[in-house]
C-alpha cells in the first residue's frame, strides 16, 4: 500500500473513534485528504477493473468507512438527553457537517466518471432514511443527494434493480402519504416524480401500486397548500399514465374520471402556475386520447369511458372551463401594457379542439346546457358540494356559437383563439363540418380578411382559410349542394390572398392559401394567375414555388398572358410578341429577369442563397422545358407530388407520441379509421418509363444558359473570406446543378453519360474544386466564431444531396450525379478534419472541472459557517415559498426527463464542435458506403479505411464517440458496401456481451409512448 493510501487508512479509522472531538479532526483531515492528487490517483488505480480482487483501499471501502462516521455521530447525538438552545445548535451544526462531509466525498469520487457502487450508496441513503431519528435528523439532505448524485447518474439509474425502484418508491410514497414532517413534501414529490419515471423506464412497472398511489394523493388535490407539489405529482402522474396506457386502458380510464374534477378545479380556481397549467393540458389530452383515440366518438367506433354519463359531464365542464380560460386570456390581454402574444398556446388550443368535436352535434344544432360549478368541487369525501350551494352556468355549444367569436367586430384578444380553434378543427377534423356551414364560415372569414387593416389577426385567418380549403378538399361531396356559391366565395378569397402576396407580413401564408385553394380546384383559375410568376411582385421563395408546382399539377399552363391594359410584361420591348409563358416562369424562377437583383456581380444569385425544399426547383425547372409539364412534373414529383412538402403534418410532438397509442386501440376495437390515403396515379409513372418526353429545345436552351449564368456568377464572387457569399450558395447551387441533369437523365431525355459530359457538369465540377478550398481552409479556422456552425450547416446540405435514402424517380439519380463531382481532396480534407476534432480536447471539460473545485470550496465554508442554508443548493421553495409560486433554478427545465433517464445520445451532452463532427461523418459514410463506379474521383474503400481507423478511438462512456459509433453502425454498412474484414472491424467493440447491453441501453432508449424498456435495456 502506498504512503498516501495508508496515511487516508489511518485517517478512515480514526472516524471510528470514541471520542467526538478526535472524529471532528479526522474529519477534517479527512477532507483534506480526499483532494490531494496523489490519494485521488492511487484510489482510482485500486478501484479500477485491473485491480479486481485487491485488498487495498478502494473508494468503496472508503465510503463503508464514512458510513460508520454517519452511524456513530447518529447514535452519539441520539443517546444525548440535553435539550438546551446551545446543544441544539451544536447538533444542528454537526450534522450538516456530516451531510456535507458525505456529499462531498460522493462528488469528489464520481467527478472523473462513476466510482461508488450504485447498491452501496443506495442502502446507505435507505438505511438513513428508515430510521425515524436520522430520517427527522439530515431526511432532506439525504434526499437532495439521492437526486442529485445518485438518480442523476445514467449508469446508477440503469444499475438500480427493480426491487430497488420499488423499495424507494414505497419510502417516499410513504412519507408522501403520512404527511412527515421530516422532508419537505416539495422534495418529497421531486423524488416520487423522478422515482415513477424510474418504474417506469426500468421496470415492468408497478401500476396495481401506483394507481391507487395517485388515486389518494391527487383525489384531494384542492387541499394542497403547496402547487410545485401538484406539479410534481401530476408531472409524475402524466409519466406514468403515458406508460399505463398501452395495456391498462380501462383502468388509465377509471383513473382520469376519478381525478378529472379534483385537477379541473385546480385549474380553475387555485391559480396554477404556468409550469402545473402545461401538466394539466398534458393530463387532459392523455385522457381524450384514451376516451376518444383518433376523435372516436362512440364505442362502435372505439371510443370508451367506464361511466358514459359521469365523462359526458366531465366534457362540458371541462369545455366550460377552457371556454372561460380563454376568455380570460383575452380580457387580460385587452388592459395590459406593452406587448404581449395574443396567441393561445397549441396545446391548449388543440384540446379545446379536440373536445369541441366530441361535443359538437353533427346536425349544426345548438344546444344549450346546464353546467353545474360545483361539481369541480365534488370530492369522494362526503357531499359532492361540500355544504355549498350549486352553482348552474348555461352554455352554448355548436358551430353558430364559434362563428359568433368570429365577428369582425371583436378585438384581436377575443377572434385569435378562435381563429386558431377553427383551425385546428378543420385540420384535425375534417369531416364533422356540416355541408350547411361552410357558406357561414367561409362569409366571417372573408369580411375577417377584408375588413383588416391593422392588428395581429391577419396571418391566423389566413391559415384558417387555408385548413378550410383542405378541409373542402378532403371532403368534396360535401360541397356539393353548394357549389356555385362556394366558388364564389372563394373567388372574393383569392383576390384578397393575391393582394396579400404583395405584403411581406403575409406573403408566404397567402401563398399557401392560394396553394390549397388551387390543390383542391375551388376555383377556376384565368391568366391573370401566372402574373404572379412574372413580374417583381413576388420573389421566388418555398412558398411561391410550391404554389406553381401545385398549379402546374393542377392545370395545363397557358402558352401565353394575354396583356391587360397598364400591365407590361419585364424585358419586352416594344413591337415584340408576348413571351412564352414557360421562358418567363423559367426566367421567374432563376430571376434571370430582374435586373435589379442582378446589378452587383459580387453578390451570389438570389436563387442559391435561399432554401426549397430538396430538388423542388430542378423539377419544376426541368418540367417547364418538356411539351407535357403536368405530366412531366407528376413523373418528377413522384407518387406523393408535392404534398409532402406542402401539407406537412401540424400536430404537436406530444401529440405524435400517443398515436401509436391510439393506433392500438383502433385496431383491437376492430375499428381503424380509414386512412386518408392519397391517391396515386400511377399511370403516370407506367406510361412515361415505357417512352421519352419530348422536350421545348428553345426553353432548354434558356435554361441551361441560365443555369451557367448562376454558376458563373457564383465563381466570380465567391472567396473564403467572403461575408456575401456563405460556402452553402456553393452547396446549393452543385445541388441545383446536379438536380437539374438528374430530371433530365430520369425523363430518358438524356443518358447518365451525356449529362456528366455537360457543361452544366464541368461547371459542377469547377464549384466542387471551390468547396474543397473551402474544407482545406476550415482547419487553420478551426477556433474562429462561427466556423463550426458553418461547417456543419454546409455538410448536412451534402448529406441531403448525396443521400440514397429517398426512391422516387430523380433522387438516386441526382445523389449518384452528385457524388461523381466530388474530388478526392475534398474527403482526404474532411476525414483529417474528423481526425483533428476527435483528438481535440474540448473547453467544457476543463470548465466543469474549475466549477466543482468551487463548488466544494463553497461548500466547506458554509458548513464551517453553520448557516442555515441548504447544503446541496435545491433550493427547495418549502425554505422560502408558502404558494408555490416561486420555482427554484434548475427545477423547471429538466422535471420530465431527469438526467439519469436522458440519453448519453442526447444534444445536450454535446458542443457545437461536436456536432459539426458528426455531420461530416454522417457525410463520408454516405460517400464510403457507394459501389464504385466509372467516373468516381475518389476511392470509396479508402473512405472507409479512415473512418475504421476512428473506431479504434472510441469509448464509449464517451457521448461524442457513442454518437460517433452510431452514425457509423446506420451509415456506413449501406448498399453492402462493407467486406467481412470491414464488418469485423466496425463490429470489434461489440465483441463482449458487456459492450453490447451497454449499447443496446443508450443507443436504444425506451418508447416514450409505451415507456417500456426491452429486457436487454433493462439489464
Amino acid at each position: 500500500m502506498s504512503l498516501a493510501l495508508h496515511e487516508l487508512l489511518v485517517c478512515c479509522k480514526g472516524l471510528e473513534n470514541d471520542k467526538a472531538t478526535e472524529r471532528k479532526k479526522e474529519a477534517e483531515r479527512f477532507r483534506r485528504l480526499i483532494r490531494t492528487p496523489e490519494v485521488v490517483q492511487e484510489l482510482d488505480r485500486t478501484s479500477g477493473p485491473k485491480a479486481k480482487g485487491s485488498k487495498q483501499l478502494t473508494w468503496d471501502a472508503v465510503f463503508r468507512f464514512l458510513q460508520r462516521y454517519v452511524q456513530k455521530e447518529t447514535e452519539s447525538m441520539q443517546s444525548s438527553k440535553s435539550v438546551t438552545a446551545t446543544t441544539l445548535a451544536t447538533r444542528k451544526k454537526k450534522m450538516a457537517e456530516m451531510c456535507s462531509l458525505i456529499k462531498y466525498f460522493i462528488r469528489y469520487a464520481n467527478k472523473r466518471g462513476p466510482r461508488l457502487k450504485c447498491s452501496e450508496m443506495l442502502k446507505h441513503v435507505m438505511d438513513v432514511l428508515q430510521n425515524s431519528y436520522s430520517c427527522s435528523s439530515y431526511g432532506e439532505d439525504y434526499s437532495s443527494l439521492l437526486l442529485k448524485d445518485i438518480l442523476s447518474v445514467r449508469k446508477y439509474w440503469c444499475d438500480i434493480p427493480p426491487q430497488q425502484w420499488q423499495n424507494i418508491l414505497d419510502l417516499y410514497c410513504n412519507l408522501f402519504n403520512t404527511s412527515s414532517k421530516s422532508i419537505n413534501r416539495v422534495l418529497v414529490t421531486r423524488v416520487i416524480h423522478t422515482v415513477v419515471q424510474g418504474c417506469c423506464m426500468q421496470t415492468d412497472g408497478f401500476n396495481n401500486y401506483l394507481f391507487s398511489f395517485f388515486s389518494k394523493a391527487l383525489l384531494n388535490a384542492r387541499q394542497e397548500k403547496h402547487l410545485t407539489v401538484l406539479e410534481h405529482l401530476v408531472s409524475g402522474l402524466n409519466i406514468f399514465l403515458r406508460s399505463a396506457a398501452m395495456n391498462c386502458r380501462m383502468r388509465v380510464c377509471h383513473l382520469g374520471e376519478e381525478l378529472l374534477p379534483s385537477i379541473l378545479y385546480v385549474w380553475a380556481d387555485m391559480r396554477p402556475s404556468t409550469a402545473l397549467k402545461e401538466e394539466i393540458v398534458e393530463f387532459f389530452n392523455l385522457q381524450i386520447c384514451v376516451h376518444h383515440p383518433k376523435g372516436a366518438k362512440t364505442q362502435d367506433t372505439g371510443a370508451h369511458a367506464e361511466d358514459w354519463t359521469r365523462w359526458r359531464g366531465l366534457l362540458y365542464n371541462l369545455y366550460d372551463a377552457l371556454i372561460r380560460e380563454i376568455s380570460q386570456l383575452g380580457s387580460r390581454g385587452k388592459y395590459i401594457t406593452g406587448t404581449r402574444h395574443i396567441a393561445v398556446k397549441d396545446n391548449l388550443i388543440e384540446l379545446t379542439a379536440d373536445i369541441c368535436h366530441q361535443l359538437f352535434s353533427d346536425d349544426n344544432a345548438t344546444h344549450v346546457l346546464e353546467v353545474t360549478q360545483a361539481s369541480l368541487r365534488a370530492t369522494h369525501m362526503g357531499s359532492p358540494t361540500n355544504g355549498a350551494a350549486s352553482k348552474r352556468r348555461r352554455i352554448q355549444l355548436g358551430w353558430e356559437v364559434l362563428r359568433d367569436h368570429l365577428q369582425p367586430q371583436h378585438n384581436d384578444f377575443d377572434v385569435i383563439p378562435w381563429l386558431q380553434i377553427t383551425a385546428v378543427l378543420t385540420f384535425k377534423y375534417p369531416s364533422m363540418v356540416p355541408s350547411q356551414e361552410l357558406i357561414p364560415l367561409l362569409s366571417v372569414l372573408y369580411q375577417l380578411l377584408a375588413e383588416q387593416r391593422k392588428g395581429e389577426r391577419g396571418p391566423y385567418v389566413l391559415r384558417c382559410l387555408r385548413e378550410v380549403a383542405q378541409c373542402q378538399a378532403r371532403c368534396p361531396e360535401r360541397a356539393q349542394v353548394h357549389r356555385t356559391e362556394l366558388a364564389r366565395m372563394w373567388g372574393r378569397v383569392w383576390a384578397l390572398a393575391l393582394r396579400g402576396v404583395s405584403s411581406p407580413q403575409t406573403e408566404a401564408l397567402s401563398l399557401d392559401l392560394l396553394s390549397s385553394i388551387v390543390h383542391g380546384g375551388l376555383i377556376n383559375m384565368d391568366r391573370e394567375f401566372w402574373k404572379l410568376f412574372s413580374g417583381s411582385a413576388c420573389k421566388p421563395s418555398t412558398g411561391a414555388a410550391l404554389c406553381l408546382a401545385q398549379a402546374l399539377l393542377k392545370c395545363s399552363a397557358p402558352k401565353n398572358i394575354i396583356s391587360s391594359s397598364g400591365w407590361d410584361y419585364v424585358g419586352v420591348t416594344e413591337g415584340s410578341a408576348s413571351p412564352n409563358l414557360k421562358e418567363t416562369l423559367v426566367g421567374w424562377l432563376l430571376m434571370t429577369d430582374q435586373s435589379e437583383e442582378m446589378e452587383d456581380s459580387s453578390r451570389p444569385h438570389p436563387i442559391i442563397c435561399r432554401d426549397f425544399p430538396f430538388n423542388l426547383v430542378a423539377n419544376i425547372l426541368v418540367s417547364l422545358t418538356l411539351k407535357d409539364t403536368r405530366t412531366g412534373l407528376k413523373f418528377l414529383l413522384g407518387t406523393k407530388g408535392v404534398e409532402s412538402a406542402f401539407f406537412q403534418d401540424q400536430t404537436s410532438s406530444k401529440a405524435k407520441d400517443l398515436e401509436e397509442i391510439e393506433r392500438l386501440y383502433l385496431q383491437f376495437s376492430f375499428n381503424t379509421l380509414p386512412s386518408a390515403m392519397q391517391k396515386t396515379d400511377e399511370s403516370v409513372t407506367t406510361a412515361s418509363s415505357g417512352g421519352q418526353f419530348a422536350a421545348v429545345p428553345c426553353v432548354r436552351k434558356r435554361l441551361e444558359q441560365s443555369l451557367l449564368c448562376v454558376a458563373d456568377n457564383l465563381l466570380n464572387c465567391y472567396s473564403p473570406d467572403s461575408q456575401s457569399t456563405p460556402p452553402e450558395c456553393l452547396v446549393r447551387c452543385l445541388s441545383l446543378l446536379t438536380g437539374v441533369l438528374a430530371s433530365y437523365v430520369s425523363t430518358r431525355y438524356l443518358t447518365e453519360e451525356e449529362a456528366c459530359r455537360s457543361q452544366l457538369f464541368t461547371k459542377a465540377k469547377a464549384l466542387a474544386q471551390d468547396f474543397s478550398g473551402f474544407v482545406s481552409g476550415v482547419k487553420v479556422k478551426m477556433t474562429e466564431e462561427g466556423t463550426m456552425s458553418t461547417l456543419r450547416s454546409v455538410m448536412k446540405l451534402c448529406t441531403q444531396s448525396a443521400s440514397r435514402k429517398n426512391k422516387d424517380n430523380v433522387h438516386p439519380i441526382s445523389s449518384s450525379l452528385f457524388i461523381m463531382i466530388l474530388p478526392a481532396s475534398l474527403l482526404s480534407e474532411l476525414a483529417e478534419i474528423c481526425k483533428l476534432l476527435l483528438s481535440s480536447v474540448s473547453k467544457r471539460v476543463s470548465v466543469v472541472d474549475e466549477d466543482d473545485h468551487m463548488d466544494d470550496d463553497w461548500d466547506v465554508t458554509r458548513t464551517q459557517q453553520g448557516d442555515d442554508i441548504d447544503l446541496f443548493d435545491e433550493g427547495e421553495e418549502s425554505h422560502s415559498s408558502t404558494n408555490g409560486t416561486h420555482r427554484q433554478k434548475g427545477d423547471n427545465s429538466d422535471t420530465s426527463c431527469g438526467p439519469g433517464a436522458r440519453s448519453l445520445l442526447a444534444e445536450d451532452y454535446l458542443a457545437q464542435q461536436d456536432l459539426a463532427l458528426l455531420a461530416v461523418l454522417e457525410f463520408l459514410c454516405e460517400c464510403g458506403s457507394i459501389q464504385p463506379v466509372h467516373g468516381l474521383l475518389f476511392k470509396p474503400q479508402e473512405v472507409r479505411r479512415r473512418l475504421l481507423q476512428l473506431v479504434e478511438q472510441m469509448d464509449f462512456n464517451k457521448a461524442l464517440h457513442l454518437n460517433m459509433y452510431l452514425v457509423l453502425l446506420k451509415k456506413l454498412p449501406a448498399e453492402d458496401s462493407l467486406s467481412p474484414e470491414e464488418f469485423d472491424s466496425l463490429l470489434r467493440p461489440l465483441a463482449t456481451k458487456r459492450s453490447v447491453l451497454l449499447f443496446c441501453w443508450v443507443c436504444y432508449p425506451p418508447s416514450r409512448a409505451s415507456g417500456k424498456p426491452t429486457t436487454c435495456q433493462r439489464r
